[in-house]
């Protein structure tokens, strides 16, 4: 039973560690891309290295590691800075 109650605890903090992304990858710059002509503009939100949150990042046609298409699965993927879930907010440091 003991054996049993560790390797759910294990496969769950697994899980949840597996499904944000690394501190540097939301960190990763917002990449400036360059839309097609009638490309379909719209706004995804990024982490900011500047203020530590998630941001809105309006007229993006692009896709990358730091673009979520809504705020709460930037904060999800993302919960460093202000959204840390710990009360340390890091500065961007390593």
């Amino acid at each position: 039973m003991k054996a049993t109650l560790v390797a759910i605890c294990f496969i769950a903090a697994a899980s949840y560690s597996m499904g944000r992304l690394a501190e540097t990858q939301c960190r990763f710059p917002v990449p400036v891309t360059s839309c097609a002509e009638g490309a379909e503009l719209r706004t995804v939100y990024s982490f900011n290295n500047n203020t530590n949150q998630c941001e809105p990042v309006r007229g993006s046609c692009g896709e990358g590691v730091n673009q979520f298409e809504t705020k709460d699965c930037c904060r999800r993927e993302c919960p460093y800075g202000k959204h840390s879930k710990l009360g340390k907010v890091s500065d961007g440091t390593f």
